[in-house]
């Protein structure tokens, strides 16, 4: 016979501690849930019985929410953790974080987006040890990324995948941006939802961090599970390579690019083009800039090649090696020039993905 999980409630609002398991109980699991009224009943309970889950206040007379979790993450390191408090603090939710805890909640928000509330316990509830994100327990990555956009936060992710490093920037409460692969932006932060597993902590805000998302999660969340369906489900070949042309034209316009080339180190392959009608001449051009660049590297001993930058009064061009091919892309001439080698990098991770 399956033996059902047990949630903990800590709160010294005994009022509170009430509505909070009758709330519980609607969670689909049907978990037994109990409640304890100070830390040091929660950790007697805790020594006595096997729970899944503790949900925490924070501000509590003689031992607090913070002492109480800083003794369960020694001594119930499988113990998922939620703090849910009255406290609006960046400083509270950042020590909290620090200390391990899956979810942090205020108590306003819970009772305002009650479903989702629901949603992460039952999410914590189920989720095995030996998956997903963890940092000293496990945790749902969107579940804390939801978390940030409702309680109107201003943090940075970090997020560590083996040797995969990536971060998201929020700002009070909206994706400001992504960095992750060598992509950044929309490209970056659907490169992170691919992971399967890895840790991450929250760290303080970086107020003047430059906003490249305009999106909501959701719809990013909801675009990024249509491509997966799409190749879970895909059409003909021709219908796929048919998606395929039209993301990547809409990646060329809505960076504002005037062409794009991409050039295979084998002479043999035909370059793939936009905006061009002859590569010819462009081709040649890239080899010999690109051989003649890295001929002076050389020389110089100026490490490996990261890009070749030129203009006229027509356009600019910036030539980008790629792992076996080289990409070429024209730019309008009132362009910004420092800013083209971090616009055709995005672009290319649009072009390849």
């Amino acid at each position: 016979m399956e033996t059902k999980h047990k949630i903990l409630i800590l709160d010294d609002d005994t009022d509170w501690l009430d509505t909070c398991r009758d709330f519980l109980a609607q969670l689909p699991s049907q978990p037994e849930i109990r409640i304890a009224a100070s830390g040091v009943r929660a950790l007697a309970m805790l020594d006595a019985q096997k729970f899944r889950v503790l949900i925490c206040d924070l501000k509590m007379p003689r031992m607090d929410g913070l002492q109480v979790l800083s003794i369960v993450r020694r001594r119930f390191p499988s113990l998922r953790t939620v703090v849910l408090t009255g406290l609006q603090d960046d400083q509270f939710r950042s020590r909290a974080y620090a200390l391990g805890v899956d979810l942090f909640w205020l108590k306003p928000d819970m009772q305002e987006n009650s479903q989702m509330f629901l949603d992460c316990i039952e999410s914590l509830l189920g989720r095995e040890d030996a998956d997903g994100f963890r940092d000293n327990q496990a945790r749902n990555l969107l579940d804390v990324i939801r978390m940030e956009c409702l309680a109107d936060n201003s943090s940075m992710l970090k997020i560590t995948s083996g040797n995969l490093v990536a971060k998201i920037w929020f700002h009070h409460g909206e994706l400001v941006d992504a960095a992750a692969e060598g992509a950044d932006g929309e490209a970056a932060f659907r490169r992170i939802l691919k992971w399967k597993s890895g840790t991450f902590e929250s760290l303080p805000a970086e107020p003047e961090h430059v906003r490249t998302i305009t999106k909501s999660v959701d719809a990013l969340v909801a675009e990024s599970e249509q491509r997966i369906d799409k190749y879970v489900n895909p059409g003909s070949p021709e219908e796929l390579e048919q998606q395929k042309l039209v993301e990547q034209l809409a990646a060329i316009a809505v960076e504002g690019a005037e062409f794009l080339v991409s050039i295979p180190a084998k002479k043999e392959i035909a370059p793939k083009s936009w905006g061009v009608k002859s590569t010819e001449n462009l081709t040649a051009w890239a080899r010999h800039a690109e051989k003649t660049a890295l001929r002076l590297g050389e020389i110089l001993s100026a490490g490996p090649l990261n890009y070749v930058a030129g203009n006229n009064l027509e356009r600019q061009l910036l030539l980008l090696p790629q792992n076996g091919k080289t990409l070429v892309v024209g730019w309008p001439p009132e362009a910004i020039g420092e800013k083209l080698f971090e616009q055709t990098k995005k672009l290319t991770f649009a072009w390849d993905s």
